[in-house]
């Protein structure tokens, strides 16, 4: 059964949208490779920008890889870790495979705009694009000082944000949704996001400072994802490994002066210092 296609775009964290996404996922093809990758770049964020103390409060402010697949990063976070998810059938689904995986986080279904948590609760967040989702700047701007008010003194966000100076990201999000839903490029609903000055601008504002900025995910994404989808169709061993190498040595364009225009994510890491808050 195919995922009817949307006839509009859907309304800034649709749940009912991402339940759909979510259940067209677990029945499509794996990507597993695509998705290792993705979770190798993450990781690294993880491992470089977040202190090494497992017994921290972690948030992940999305769910959907844990729902869809064994290449996640909610384990790496540690068993005191938290995820939230606007859709209830991501939240069911990731529950449904942590546990199989032997992992016992505490997941919730919640909006990012009015986060269920008390302020100075929380002494790291990892948010992996969980903000482009929103139609209206407003919105990102919102969550932002969610995530802020509810760091501990002392806590760190790892956030990254569709790079719009990408120049096929900045295309993407130029045209129609319902475009690009129907001829199969975007699955899921792709709305609005912050350039680099507006992203550090609206991290400060929200009362953080900004230590470390990176641009990552530099493969090109509709490419390698063909690629995948090719190799696992026909069972092509050969040619996951060699899409296996070839995206991990793409990341080696983050040395490149031309980092903004292949990278597909800005990556940020602040933290919220004592006597810190949003002027």
């Amino acid at each position: 059964m195919k995922e009817k296609k949307l006839s509009r775009a859907p309304q800034a964290f649709d749940k009912t949208h991402w339940d759909a996404v979510a259940a067209e996922t677990l029945r499509a093809k794996p990507l597993q490779i695509w998705r290792a990758y993705m979770r190798r770049v993450y990781l690294h964020l993880v491992q470089s920008w977040l202190p090494g103390d497992r017994s921290a409060l972690r948030l992940k402010t999305d769910l959907f890889e844990e729902a869809v697949s064994a290449h996640h990063l909610l384990g790496d976070l540690g068993q005191h870790s938290i995820g939230i998810d606007t859709s209830a059938v991501v939240v069911r689904s990731a529950h449904n495979r942590l546990l199989k995986e032997g992992f016992s986080c505490s997941l919730i279904v919640g909006d990012l705009r009015q986060l269920p948590f008390r302020p100075r609760s929380i002494n790291q967040i990892l948010s992996g694009s969980s903000l482009d989702h929103f139609s209206c700047k407003t919105d990102i701007t919102k969550s932002l000082e969610e995530l802020a008010q509810v760091l501990t003194d002392g806590g760190v966000l790892v956030i990254t944000f569709d790079n719009p100076h990408n120049p096929i990201v900045w295309v993407r999000n130029h045209l129609p949704f319902v475009w690009l839903n129907r001829s199969g490029l975007v699955p899921y609903y792709v709305g609005i996001t912050f350039n680099s000055e507006e992203a550090r601008h609206e991290l400060q504002a929200v009362g953080l400072t900004l230590t470390h900025e990176a641009v990552v995910g530099h493969a090109p994404r509709a490419l390698a994802i063909a690629m995948v989808s090719l190799a696992e169709r026909f069972g092509w061993q050969w040619l996951e490994t060699f899409v296996a190498r070839l995206l991990y040595r793409c990341e080696a364009l983050e040395q490149w002066p031309t980092r903004y225009l292949s990278g597909y994510y800005l990556a940020f890491r602040a933290e919220k210092r004592a006597g810190d808050s949003a002027g």
